[in-house]
């Protein structure tokens, strides 16, 4: 066998491929330390055996044992939290008081310096033994407390003076309604009857009236509007009241009845009912001031007042939901140029009259004027014989001035005709 075919290769391999010329001449292992596999197969060995790879030819220097090795740190994506917000002082410690010593009704809490119960001779009575003076302390603090009401009350307010004297059965006004000078409306009010209470209740008187649109506003649209009230025949004080409110003309066509039951004085339930394409309810009870009077039974009210100049009076009227304060001022007598035509059928002169003038604001429960809403100015001229006739009545609205003048005037009935049978009664 010749020296090529020793070496297991032939010299046309050896010349292809070096790297196998190599590994027959100096070996297997020297060829892979020569082809730089060194360092690779002792850390290999150096692994199983617990040796440190060496180093490379070049590389960094590796870091000192004592020193940690860096890993990868999650980098956050929101910012550290600061430090906290210090809390705000509470309402009490704002005011000086201890948060050990405040009361969850920030009542005033007595001193706790002086002892309990401190008691002492009256100066009065001094040597003289068992009488002592006042007690401080404890004792002081509760028999004169300190009390701050910070509930709101209803203001105090007495009765209106009675009034129902003033209205006779089959008395009726009508009158004519000027805006702006133009004929709006006409409008009426009546005392229908008087009536026995139901249950052996005093008699009460039904009061009615009824108002309508006509003239220009009629061609846009027709309102008409419906009341019934109850009162009492001797005081006045309101009972039941039902209000009906029609609308007809351009757009739809509307009606809403409101019945309000006054439960007492300064108690009512309100019943408003609105029927357009869906009917819906809505019942309210609510506080009211004692003196409190319907749309119908304020208008009586002011009727029969007689003040003198400067003199002063004052009432609520419930208006549907709307709670409205009524303040009168006597302006004493007055003339009335021109006298309604009515006025001078009836034999009145034109300085027949008395002027009254008060103002009209919506207020709350509690009698205070709700803010924003502008209160209305009222004068009424009323004959000053003993038949109280309201001549004109006149007020101004957000458009202009209305102005009610008395066209047709019916006197009372006489006798038994203006009660009615008791099944009349609603």
């Amino acid at each position: 066998m010749s020296e090529r075919t020793t070496q297991g290769v032939t010299q046309g391999d050896a010349a292809r491929r070096p790297g196998l010329r190599a590994c027959g001449r100096r070996g297997p292992l020297r060829t892979l330390l020569g082809l730089g596999l060194g360092p690779l197969l002792v850390g290999l060995i150096g692994g199983f055996v617990g040796l440190e790879a060496p180093q490379a030819i070049g590389a960094e220097p590796a870091a000192d044992a004592g020193q940690a090795k860096e890993t990868p740190r999650i980098k956050p994506t929101k910012p550290p939290r600061g430090a906290p917000k210090p809390r705000s002082p509470g309402r009490r410690q704002e005011q000086g008081v201890p948060a050990t010593v405040a009361a969850p009704d920030l009542a005033k809490l007595p001193r706790v310096a002086d002892p309990p119960v401190v008691p002492g001779l009256a100066p009065s009575f001094a040597g003289i033994t068992g009488l002592v003076g006042p007690a401080i302390g404890w004792s002081g603090s509760l028999a004169e407390p300190a009390f701050d009401d910070r509930r709101r009350r209803f203001p105090q307010a007495s009765r209106p003076a009675p009034f129902g004297g003033t209205l006779k059965a089959g008395e009726r006004f009508r009158y004519d309604v000027t805006f702006g000078g133009n004929p709006t409306g006409i409008a009426e009010a009546q005392v229908a009857a008087r009536e026995p209470g139901e249950f052996g209740a005093p008699d009460r008187l039904r009061l009615e009236g009824f108002a309508r649109t006509s003239g220009v506003v009629s061609l846009l649209t027709t309102l008409t509007y419906e009341i019934t009230t109850w009162i009492d025949a001797e005081t006045g004080a309101p009972i039941d009241h039902q209000a009906v409110t029609k609308r007809s003309g351009m757009g739809r066509s509307r009606r809403r009845e409101v019945e309000t039951s006054y439960l007492g004085r300064g108690q009512v339930e309100i019943v408003d009912t609105r029927i357009a394409e869906k009917t819906s309810s809505t019942t309210i009870r609510r506080r009211i001031p004692v003196d409190t009077f319907d749309a119908l039974g304020i208008m009586a009210w002011v009727r029969a007042l007689d003040l003198e100049a400067g003199e002063r009076a004052r009432a609520y009227g419930l208006d549907g939901k709307v709670l409205l304060r009524v303040d009168v001022v006597g302006k004493g007598k007055s003339r009335l140029d021109p006298m309604p035509s009515i006025g001078t059928a009836i034999g009145l002169k034109s300085d027949d009259v008395y002027e009254l003038e008060g103002s009209i604001t919506r207020v709350d429960s509690q009698g205070v004027p709700i803010p924003g809403k502008k209160a209305y100015k009222l004068r009424v001229w009323v004959s000053s014989d003993g038949r109280r006739i309201p001549l004109v009545l006149e007020s101004d609205v957000w458009l202009g001035v209305v102005r009610l003048i008395l066209n047709q005037y019916d006197p009372p009935v006489s006798g038994e005709a203006g009660t009615s049978a008791p099944g009349d009664a609603p």
